[in-house]
């Protein structure tokens, strides 16, 4: 049950901030209620953690959760970004600033919905309503283009879910599966014929392209970001959304492994083409948040490379980086917010010098920075060495193209500071961080220095999954008994 309960709390919260419009209500029962998430989440990891129970026996569908492995793992940490969103959320939106949280809440929801279920059904429907709140707060809080992006993202999610849901609807009859469990799934899947498998396979693997993203389906999301509401708290909410390496990870490669080892390659040349074109993008623009879309881009390219090594530490260390990326890029839109807060603009060329006047919020952004670059010791490096180690093992070319986007978002992440907080100081003094500012900092800040320094804990649960999907799919060996002359 507490599975259950990570999913009807924030939901469950969210509508009741629709329903208290007062300050005095809304910001302590929005921290409450992700709180309440972030501790049911680390709590989940036990017996405590399943529910198995029948939705609609009709078509083989049940409400089944589980709360151990990967899935476990990312969900605190959603849990964790989010409570410093919803922080600064409520001190930075000024209108219906209760719908704008709900909306937030409404997104943790589905994404903990996403990260527990384990009956394919039940994935896709919290896959399609976790879109609804994003699209909420970027058509009530967004920017003057919008209507534009909205439509953008909307018909990129819209081909994506309708691609997949074709596939889910043909795994269970093409290869006579009981239901839509993964248990179930699995146990049936994995016997289908290479072609079947490979076609199978590419639904989701275009379904959960666009929401890693990867190119060529990646160009929604720059549009987002950059008309999402100025303070940053709807890109996070949109990060946390970006899980379409979870879903390859749990769903499509141990479901159809002659599939993707047939598509792998493909997967791995777009990824580390990702890689490479979105750092190089990312250094022509002076706006901050399409610079840090592009950021974002460059290190899911990191992420599909080492899923589609198909190697054991390259996927472990792909949902390393997945969870290292909800943490940085986050803290990173973030202090985007409190830039704009401070001087009215995204644009680059109106900051400098910063650190003179506000040395905390240099300090503290750079640490964000440094974990986003995959510094050693922080966040991003687990994830990004081990990704890039298991390419090296089936495609030099591409771990070679990974590891040089890495090494240009070190020089990308140099520049941005530099630009930000060093030189010349450029408009009037700003204000340093203020306490609630502090507050907002301290999970980022705790949670990059956390994942960098002691990854050794959930690295054994992402590698614990790949080995036993690989087990459960590998069919036992046919041993020979001489003495009857036979196989048995």
């Amino acid at each position: 049950m507490i599975a259950a309960a990570a999913i009807l709390v924030p939901l469950a919260v969210a509508v009741a901030l629709l329903l208290a419009p007062r300050r005095a209500v809304y910001l302590p029962l929005s921290v409450l209620g992700v709180a309440t998430t972030l501790v049911l989440a680390l709590f989940a990891d036990g017996p405590g953690g399943r529910l198995d129970v029948p939705w609609i026996p009709s078509i083989g569908a049940w409400i089944a959760l589980d709360g151990t492995g990967a899935g476990g793992v990312l969900l605190w940490v959603a849990a964790l970004v989010m409570l410093p969103t919803v922080l600064w959320a409520a001190m930075r939106v000024e209108r219906h600033t209760h719908r704008f949280l709900a909306a937030l809440l409404a997104t943790l929801a589905g994404v903990a919905g996403i990260f527990l279920a384990r009956d394919l059904v039940l994935f896709y429907v919290f896959w399609d309503l976790t879109l609804l709140p994003g699209l909420a707060m970027l058509g009530g809080w967004g920017l003057v283009h919008r209507r534009a992006a909205l439509v953008k993202y909307l018909m990129y999610a819209v081909a994506g879910s309708f691609v997949m849901l074709l596939g889910i609807l043909a795994l269970p009859p093409l290869s006579g599966a009981a239901g839509y469990r993964f248990e179930e799934l699995l146990a049936a899947t994995p016997s289908l014929d290479p072609l079947t498998q490979a076609w199978l396979f590419g639904t989701f693997m275009f379904a959960f392209a666009v929401k890693l993203p990867i190119f060529p389906v990646h160009a929604w999301l720059v549009d987002v970001n950059e008309q999402n509401h100025a303070s940053g708290a709807a890109d996070v909410a949109g990060t946390l959304y970006k899980l379409g390496g979870f879903g390859l990870f749990a769903w499509a490669l141990p479901l159809l492994p002659d599939g993707a080892t047939m598509l792998a390659p493909f997967g791995l040349a777009l990824g580390a083409f990702t890689a490479v074109y979105g750092m190089a993008i990312a250094t022509r623009h002076t706006h901050l948040k399409r610079v840090l879309a592009y950021f974002s881009i460059s290190h899911m390219g990191i992420v599909a490379v080492g899923l589609f090594s198909l190697h054991l530490a390259g996927q472990s260390g792909a949902m390393a980086l997945q969870a290292a990326q909800m943490v940085t890029t986050s803290g990173l839109f973030l202090v985007s917010g409190m830039l704009h807060a401070r001087r009215g603009t995204f644009d680059l060329d109106a900051y400098g010098g910063l650190a003179k006047a506000a040395p905390a919020f240099a300090t503290l952004s750079l640490v964000v920075l440094l974990g986003g670059i995959g510094v050693p010791g922080l966040a991003n490096f687990p994830g990004e060495f081990l990704s890039v180690l298991g390419a090296f093992t089936v495609s030099p070319l591409a771990a070679t193209l990974a590891v040089l986007a890495a090494i240009a978002s070190g020089a990308l992440g140099v520049n941005l500071y530099q630009r930000l907080f060093q030189g010349e100081a450029k408009g009037a003094p700003t204000r340093d961080l203020s306490p609630l500012e502090v507050a907002v900092f301290a999970p980022i800040v705790a949670a990059t220095l956390w994942l960098g320094i002691a990854p050794a804990a959930n690295l054994t649960k992402f590698e614990a999954d790949v080995v036993a999907a690989t087990a459960a799919a590998t069919p036992p060996p046919v041993v020979l008994d001489l003495a009857d002359g036979g196989a048995r």
